[in-house]
């Protein structure tokens, strides 16, 4: 394939495809999730008791903002809707009853009952006063009982626990249907709770010590609650699980002895609602470990994207970007800052035809490229001001970076970018360090040397216990492809060692496949590499390369080692062809293709690739003055199934295969 030219080496995006963001109407991150859209709006239209959604999303997500939007957007039935109290049981006062009252008439019902109870204290007429209360509560059977209880006991002259009737415990003065995000959550919070007060060394409760807890709170509407914390108390999910089933929920305490009064027993609560969890994949994983039974149950889910399409939603990405200037107050982007951004969310993806909806990145860019325009007196955000976001950002976190070019700079990793060797070869590698922000690139020198054995290859990095099973995959892949090509007839007597120099870490992946196989056709071949080649790409047993991950990172971390050794206009990299699309390159890298002064060689064979870094045809195992002609004749001559030739036609036939 052909060298790739600057233009494919980052989105093509152009100043036409903007305007100032002003212009544009802003929408919420919500409007870019149409999964989740159709899954709320199901679970809005279900009547049955307690329905159950899964929503899977991703770091970072304010899963609070994306729920709230997407069930205000919904529009779903609010007919469960109700208001809650609790008032004294007048026939067992250590077992407060509910009371069910019609959305909005709390205040007003406790009012009228308090109104009723005086009438009926001065033995006045309240016929008339009973008969708007259950005008208003829609004839409600519990709470005429209620009342007869009442007047049988006032005019019995029997006292009260608590001289006010009625606790309301939840009240919808809207009646809309409540939305309740759980944060921080252990049962009291959760369920609700008992209090108790002391009196003259005696314990005791009423209605008026009972709170609700979010469950109740949550009756009639929404509960929102986050997989993780629901993870680190699995008796809070098994509690909230079997409420839920029953259509009830009881206020028992969850640690024992906690019950100071155990005869003391309010009567458990009816509970409809609607529940959604929410959570990212692990921890979904984790959740369908804990109870296998209730995820089964779970059938309507959702996932959250973390990106989108730039040809299909550009659009709508720009207009999230507006709601996000809208949302932290920032001044206006032009349309090369926005051009700017989107390059910027379409490396976040690692891919030039989709950006990242990623609310943390975006908005830290954006409110620190805000803040860099207004030291500056500018009236709008630039390109300029993003770019000098970007380099802030990556002069803050790249202390890393710079001691991994320290080895380099002093001499003391020893990688070379010029000249040729034998059997070596710069392979790339990402450097993932925990608690690090971000990934970066680090090349590591490969060597392969090859001696009289049974044909193994053996991974010292393996052996060491460096590696793990991906690499180890591939090194067996790398002998799968070597015993394919030249020992399909005959065994080879030739086993080889190859090896990651100066690495001390354990290493994983497969994308340092290629580099090996090149590394040990060289040493068999005995045709020494160009060294200001850098190479990555995993390989399958018939030498096809296949994509790997990191290709910016790795790109720019050889640039990094070429720019402290000397540019020579020489060195490039060799990756897969089907990573190109992958490619979102610094402006120096770029600058550097462009000049002529690095190289990026996209390849999809093994042998176009050991033909960029030998200089040296391929060929096929039976064409002599081919590389891998003079590899099979090798294995011959030492399985001895070619005949010895004379000294001087040996080195001549050398001589022309490296021509």
């Amino acid at each position: 394939m052909a060298e790739l030219k600057t233009e494919q080496l980052k989105p093509a995006f152009t100043i036409e495809q903007f305007s100032m963001l002003s212009e544009l109407e802003p929408i919420p991150f919500a409007a870019l999730q149409p999964r989740a859209i159709s899954a709320v709006k199901r679970l809005a239209s279900f009547d049955g008791d307690c329905p159950v959604m899964l929503l899977n999303g991703f770091p970072g997500v304010d899963y609070e903002d994306v729920c709230r939007i997407l069930i205000a957007d919904s529009n779903g039935k609010d007919s469960d809707l109700f208001d809650l109290c609790y008032t004294e049981n007048l026939n067992n006062p250590f077992k407060p009853i509910w009371l069910r009252l019609q959305p909005g008439t709390g205040v007003e019902f406790c009012e009228m009952v308090g109104e009723l109870h005086k009438l009926m204290s001065h033995h006045l007429d309240a016929e008339r006063l009973v008969t708007r209360i259950m005008r208003k509560q829609n004839g409600d059977p519990k709470i005429d009982d209620f009342l007869s209880d009442l007047a049988a006991h006032v005019a019995l002259g029997l006292e009260f626990q608590h001289p006010v009737l009625i606790n309301l415990l939840i009240h919808h003065q809207e009646q809309q249907a409540p939305v309740i995000y759980g944060r921080d959550l252990n049962w009291d919070t959760l369920f609700g709770s008992i209090n108790y007060q002391t009196e003259q060394g005696s314990v005791y409760a009423n209605q008026h010590l009972l709170e609700p807890g979010l469950l109740r709170q949550a009756n009639g509407g929404y509960l929102i609650l986050q997989l993780d914390e629901l993870l680190d108390q699995p008796h809070l999910w098994f509690k909230l699980k079997n409420a839920m089933q029953k259509g009830e929920l009881d206020w028992n305490a969850y640690q024992e002895g906690k019950t100071l009064t155990p005869f003391f027993t309010p009567e458990a609560t009816p509970i409809k609602l609607k529940l959604i969890l929410v959570g990212d994949r692990l921890d979904v994983a984790e959740f369908q470990m804990l109870d296998r039974d209730m995820s089964e149950r779970i059938f309507l889910r959702a996932d959250l994207v973390s990106e989108v399409n730039i040809e299909d939603d550009l659009t709508a990405f720009l207009q999230y970007l507006a709601w996000l200037r809208q949302r932290w107050n920032l001044l206006d982007f032009t349309p090369a800052a926005l051009a700017a951004i989107c390059r910027h969310a379409s490396r976040l993806c690692d891919h030039q035809e989709w950006l990242s909806l990623s609310e943390v990145q975006l908005s830290a860019i954006m409110r620190m490229a805000d803040s860099l325009a207004r030291e500056l007196e500018a009236n709008v955000v630039t390109d300029e001001h993003i770019r000098g976001a970007l380099e802030e950002q990556d002069y803050r976190l790249n202390y890393l970076v710079e001691q991994s070019d320290q080895g380099v700079i002093d001499g003391q990793i020893l990688l070379q970018t010029d000249g040729e060797e034998m059997g070596q070869i710069n392979g790339l590698s990402v450097i993932q360090v925990s608690g690090h922000p971000y990934d970066f690139g680090e090349p590591v020198r490969l060597t392969a040397t090859v001696h009289l054995g049974d044909g193994d290859v053996a991974d010292i990095e393996r052996k060491a216990e460096l590696a793990g099973h991906i690499h180890a995959k591939a090194m067996m892949i790398i002998h799968g492809y070597l015993s394919n090509k030249f020992g399909a007839e005959n065994p080879s007597p030739l086993s080889a060692n190859l090896v990651f120099e100066q690495s001390y870490h354990e290493i994983d992946g497969d994308s340092a496949s290629l580099t090996g196989l090149c590394a040990l056709l060289s040493a068999l071949a005995r045709q020494p590499i160009y060294q200001h080649f850098a190479v990555t790409g995993a390989v399958d047993q018939f030498g096809n390369v296949q994509a790997v991950g990191g290709v910016n990172e790795k790109i720019e971390g050889f640039f990094r080692v070429c720019e402290i050794h000397g540019l020579t206009g020489k060195q490039g990299v060799l990756l897969p062809g089907t990573n190109a699309q992958q490619l979102n390159l610094s402006d120096e890298v770029i600058a550097a293709v462009e000049a002529g002064l690095f190289h990026i060689h996209p390849v999809n064979h093994v042998e176009e690739a050991i033909e960029l870094l030998t200089g040296c045809i391929a060929g096929e195992p039976d064409m002599p003055n081919t590389l891998f002609g003079r590899i099979q004749e090798r294995l011959d001559e030492l399985n001895g199934t070619r005949a010895k030739m004379g000294l001087f036609r040996s080195i001549f036939e050398r001589l022309l295969g490296r021509e």
